[in-house]
């Protein structure tokens, strides 16, 4: 991840915190969330177009894990009687934090939650290539769109 500038901050992947189902999951590797608004050409009586009809819009999100973690989300879904594709709907909540030094310590502090609501896994697949160097599970799924809120210090 090359970083996200948030308020002039450019962030990296290790100032994200990831709560899936309100579990803090830190065997996340990627997640991915995108809005997609179907567009064609509407055409009358000749073949050039005349005009652009819209269609709803839809929001998604992926997002891959460690195998570890993946049982732990599994898990999670079968202690509710579900499996991960039935297991809705749940929130992913992603929290941007900004590092600041508090006197030679670290300090977390939040600056950004983006949330996802509604989350509902349509697809979860566990590619494994010769060579791989860790196993991975990655989960697809629809969800509402996502709500960015910048937390007041």
């Amino acid at each position: 991840m090359a970083g996200e500038s948030i308020n002039g901050e450019i962030h990296d992947w290790a100032d994200l915190k990831i709560r899936i189902a309100g579990v803090e999951f830190k065997g996340v590797s990627s997640i991915t969330w995108s809005a997609k608004k179907e567009k064609t050409l509407q055409h009358g009586q000749t073949s050039a177009p005349i005009g652009v009809g819209y269609s709803n819009r839809t929001y998604e999100a992926s997002f891959k894990m460690t195998h570890r973690d993946a049982a732990r989300f599994e898990a999670i879904a079968h202690a509710a009687g579900k499996d991960a594709l039935d297991y809705a709907p749940f929130v992913i909540i992603v929290t941007y934090r900004d590092k600041i030094d508090k006197g030679g310590l670290l300090d977390w502090t939040p600056e950004q939650v983006v949330t996802l609501n509604h989350v509902d896994i349509t697809d979860a697949s566990r590619p494994h290539d010769q060579g791989s160097q860790k196993l991975e599970v990655e989960y697809t799924a629809i969800c509402d769109q996502p709500i960015y809120t910048p937390v007041v210090a």
